[in-house]
């Protein structure tokens, strides 16, 4: 049964599945044990950048916090208790470096950030909450690399190894993480280009055929900007998919349906892969913002297959929360 681009419920109420009201109730549980921390720690914290740096994250916390407890209050879905409104203490512990808190509050928001990007993930049915968690994702990047650039100015990070190349070029070198990054990436393009190449061969739907054939000018797009970095820095490159692909299988075998959910779940993936080479790409500067520009264009990417698989009722729906079961 095809699947509206907004599903809603009999009488126009607003619905949404069973894994997004966990998201809501999950999401919460996480912000509250991090208010705690931002808490705790900014009473501990001894430069005064690095304070008010701390008063921005909070502040942040607290405004996306009291929008999502309303979202858990419009559903009636029950949300963990929340923590004390403030903690303070006028201690000073000289032994509790500013290290060692930017270490454990980095450590949080790491996390955090796999967690928001789960939500939005998996954040199918109802889109207008999808929009919510992808905001604050996008805000919580926004910090993730305020926090890194200000430890990154105080020495505070622990850097990794650096990935030896024959001659060093340009100013920043790669460290061995953020090389492999780069040719996992560009390996994953690759067989994307030949998945999508095929199934634009086959597909029966003209839409569908359009809507490949954009995509593979992106990816072919991104193939090339990691190709150049890799060729800047010396990086080997994984072997290229072949030039044309002769389709020898019967067309009628592949339903554009299941092509639409094997494309959606590359997308899906390829959102963790970048989130996690943007979080591990901590020695060179320009690689990371690469790295976060490909995770933007994957979210959105994400969300408009989303909603032209919705269109053309080859989404899987989740039980919605809340309907009572036949």
């Amino acid at each position: 049964m095809p699947v509206s681009l907004f599903k809603r419920a009999r009488g126009g109420k607003e619905q949404l599945d069973i894994q997004e009201a966990y998201n809501i109730w999950n999401w919460l549980r996480i912000r509250y044990n991090s208010l705690e921390t931002f808490q705790f720690y900014r009473n501990l914290a001894h430069d005064r950048d690095f304070s008010l740096l701390l008063d921005r994250l909070l502040g942040d916390t607290k405004k996306h916090m009291q929008a999502m407890e309303g979202e858990g209050k419009k559903f009636k879905i029950p949300v963990p208790d929340k923590p004390p409104m403030e903690v303070k203490f006028h201690a000073s512990i000289n032994q509790v470096t500013d290290k060692f808190i930017y270490k454990k509050i980095f450590a949080d928001m790491v996390a955090e950030l796999f967690s928001i990007s789960r939500s939005v993930r998996s954040t199918t049915t109802n889109d207008r909450l999808r929009k919510l968690f992808a905001e604050d994702m996008l805000t919580h990047i926004r910090n993730f690399e305020l926090l890194y650039k200000y430890s990154k100015q105080k020495g505070w990070e622990d850097i990794p190894p650096t990935y030896k190349m024959a001659s060093p070029i340009g100013k920043e070198s790669l460290s061995l993480t953020e090389a492999f990054h780069l040719w996992d990436h560009l390996a994953q393009r690759y067989d994307q280009i030949q998945m999508t190449e095929l199934f634009s061969g086959v597909a029966h739907d003209p839409d569908l055929k359009l809507v490949l054939e954009r995509g593979l000018t992106t990816l072919k797009g991104q193939a090339k900007l990691l190709e150049q970095q890799m060729l800047t820095h010396g990086v080997p490159l994984p072997e290229r998919p072949p030039s044309s692909i002769e389709i020898t299988i019967d067309p009628e075998t592949l339903k554009d349906s299941f092509m639409y959910s094997n494309i959606f779940t590359g997308i899906v993936e390829s959102i963790d892969l970048h989130m996690r080479a943007a979080v591990e790409t901590i020695k060179n500067d320009a690689l990371r913002k690469l790295f976060l520009q490909l995770l933007k264009e994957e979210i959105n990417m994400f969300d408009k297959f989303l909603k032209y698989g919705k269109a053309k009722g080859w989404t899987k729906v989740a039980p919605i929360y809340g309907e009572p079961v036949s």
